[in-house]
């Protein structure tokens, strides 16, 4: 059957490099995804043009929907998809159309974002959105939910879900557009969207899916050399962080004579080596480890090379295969047990089948394989019969009490007022959908008994209850603030006190410290207890350099960095909820927010506002006595520019930025009169 496109789409084809459409691409246009009104899930593997005709459907609806400004929301999982979608957006329809991107801030304005056609949102944002009174959400026209199948996942699973269905009562004639590589109940999950399901296993690299039985570490490396040498790329997922970072050890010996250039030393000088030494050899070799133990922009230079093929190996974790999204040669599982926090237990079919969807690079391998480790032939035919030979897993609803409750609570703020409309909102969900049952009246219950809402004639919000759905934190959490801040505003309460009291809310991660490693201070209260998260926190703002941090407690660059992002959200909620006490401590917390989110003691403040100066130019300028903005506007340039990690250039951007806040001040305070 010939396809007839309209000339949008022959555009987009040309912007995106396409000259010809694949198979299922063709086969959704067949069944009506450009002409008809209907929601549709597209399960397709990696790389088989997924994105491109979301895209298709997208444009078409800027170019082709009257009344009203045609609006589009994109929903990735992860910000670094959301800023990759947004580059290539631009790059593409910047002429025609206003690509918006929103991927944090829960509880600001989204107003602006109505100005956008189309907007890039994470799952959290997208959330945060539909819980709120956002009059342009319901003149959105198309919803394209990228990697849909996360409804099934426990963490983040929930809330995508729960805002999927809110959306699509606040917006009933919305197309939804869910894109996957991997639904095994496809048909169930598209009901539950009311949508057109088109499933197809085509790639436009074959994949093969094998065993490979090596006893030993120096079998499996021999195996990924051969690889290399014929000019592929490996990923390697371990089961923990420190046996991911010792293969690539080996890895790195191995590999030096094989992969070396001189793109490579460029990287390898990039990279920050303070805790671990070694990395610049690695990437040297074209070796590289991948876990939560680098800091984030560590693992943004390992990820680019890789894209870029100047790395050829990188030995990671299972949180990995839900990250950035880029194929290899080979994905090779070297470990299919992982530990859950009580027990090993092996790996999901369904998360290898996501491993190996991500082996073979279009247009630079003719196939690629997914491989999985046996020590020996009896595992290894345990392993064909396990995973080789199985569907995956289909996807369920990941609701819980907990859950429920919160969704419920970020209904009702979100403007349902009535028994029935809950009612409505809990018919939309998956969970329900596949058979589960509520209890409406015991989770309204429990809400009203903690001062969430009221309900008489009709169900509505507390202030508390409002505060607490769109700061983006749990009940529990709300809870746990509001009766430690009552208690903690009767005493001298210091700051690790503050401390203590966010490491524990539930948003927070926990961190475990060394044996032996204890904080160096303790709680005014002994009902809040120490934890290995207060302690880390506390170095944090009390400027200890990460070798320091991990010197003393034995934690990495990237945990330090989590649990501060974590801990500055949930210090601006605890300072939401000590302003809605009207207790004293609101100021404390908002001092506390500023300093977790640069890692700085107070009196730097004022210096880490600028552009341009973080914790460690921030305390250099302090000892040199430019310690407020006004110093730095009285400053010489050139004794600036004298300052270790300034140098000319960069002490005339930083005093240009002190201008410019200076001047944005004083025209804030006109407009204030």
């Amino acid at each position: 059957m010939f396809l007839e496109l309209p000339h949008e789409i022959l555009e987009i084809m040309k912007a995106s490099g396409v000259s010809e459409l694949f198979p299922p691409q063709k086969d959704a246009i067949r069944s009506g995804l450009l002409e008809k009104k209907d929601n549709f899930l597209l399960a397709m593997p990696t790389a088989s043009g997924k994105t491109l005709l979301a895209e298709f459907v997208m444009i078409n609806a800027l170019m082709k929907d009257g009344g009203g400004r045609p609006r589009c929301l994109y929903v990735v999982p992860l910000v670094a998809l959301a800023y990759d979608k947004f580059r290539d957006f631009q790059n593409k329809y910047k002429s025609t159309t206003k690509i918006g991107l929103s991927t944090g801030d829960y509880d600001s304005s989204a107003d602006a974002l109505g100005n956008y056609d189309i907007i890039i949102l994470t799952i959290e944002k997208f959330d945060a959105l539909t819980r709120g009174d956002i009059s342009w959400l319901s003149e959105v026209k198309v919803a394209v939910l990228d990697e849909v199948h996360l409804v099934g996942d426990p963490s983040r699973g929930p809330r995508l879900e729960a805002a999927v269905a809110r959306f699509r009562i606040k917006n009933p004639h919305a197309r939804i557009v869910g894109l996957s590589a991997t639904i095994t109940n496809c048909t169930e999950f598209a009901s539950w969207l009311d949508a057109v399901p088109v499933r197809s296993s085509w790639r436009p690299v074959p994949l093969k899916e094998e065993v490979l039985v090596a006893d030993s570490d120096s079998e499996l490396i021999e195996y990924v050399e051969g690889i290399v040498s014929e000019g592929g790329q490996a990923l390697v997922f371990v089961n923990t962080k420190k046996g991911a970072l010792s293969l690539a050890r080996k890895m790195r010996m191995a590999m030096g004579a094989v992969a070396k250039s001189d793109e490579l030393e460029k990287i390898a000088k990039k990279v920050d080596s303070d805790i671990f030494e070694d990395l610049p050899d690695m990437l040297r070799s074209g070796v590289a480890f991948h876990s939560t133990w680098l800091h984030p922009s560590q693992r943004h230079i390992i990820e680019e090379s890789f894209i870029q093929k100047h790395l050829k190996v990188i030995c990671c974790t299972p949180t990995l295969a839900m990250g950035v999204s880029f194929p290899a040669r080979a994905a090779i599982i070297r470990n299919y047990r992982f530990f859950d926090g009580s027990e090993s237990t092996p790996m999901p079919v369904f998360w290898v089948k996501q491993v190996f969807g991500r082996a073979g690079r279009p247009g630079y391998d003719k196939c690629g394989v997914g491989v999985l480790v046996a020590r020996t032939e009896d595992e290894k035919e345990m392993l064909e019969k396990m995973y080789i030979n199985q569907e995956s897993e289909p996807i369920n609803s990941r609701f819980s009490d907990e859950i429920i409750a919160e969704q419920i609570l970020a209904t009702i703020v979100g403007g349902v007022r009535s028994m029935e409309g809950i009612s409505d909102f809990l018919r939309s969900t998956f969970y329900v959908h596949q058979g589960g049952s509520i209890d409406i009246d015991n989770v309204l219950q429990s809400l009203e008994t903690n001062g969430f809402i009221s309900v008489n004639e009709t169900i509505k919000p507390t202030l508390f209850g409002s505060l607490t759905s769109r700061l983006y934190i749990t009940p529990n959490t709300a809870l746990i603030l509001k009766y430690d801040i009552k208690r903690l505003s009767e005493t001298s309460a210091e700051d690790f006190d503050l401390i203590a009291l966010l490491c524990n809310c539930d948003e927070m991660p926990a961190v475990s410290l060394k044996q032996g490693a204890v904080g160096d201070f303790v709680p005014a209260d002994e009902v809040i207890h120490e934890s290995g998260s207060a302690a880390v926190l506390n170095a944090w703002i009390n400027e200890l350099s990460y070798r320091e941090i991990h010197e003393k407690y034995g934690v990495y660059p990237g945990e330090v960095h989590a649990l501060a992002s974590a801990g500055e959200w949930v210090c601006y909620a605890a300072w939401r909820i000590a302003d809605y006490l009207h207790s004293d401590l609101g100021k404390k917390f908002g001092i506390l927010e500023k300093r977790i989110r640069s890692g700085i003691r107070s009196e730097l403040i004022g210096l880490t506002s600028i552009k341009g100066i973080g914790r460690v130019l921030a305390r250099r300028l302090h000892n040199a006595g430019y310690k407020t903005a006004v110093d730095i506007i009285r400053a010489d340039e050139g004794e600036l520019a004298k300052i270790f990690g300034i140098g000319k250039k960069k002490a005339g951007r930083i005093k240009e930025e002190v201008k410019h806040l200076a001047y944005e001040e004083l025209r804030r305070k006109k407009f204030k009169r």
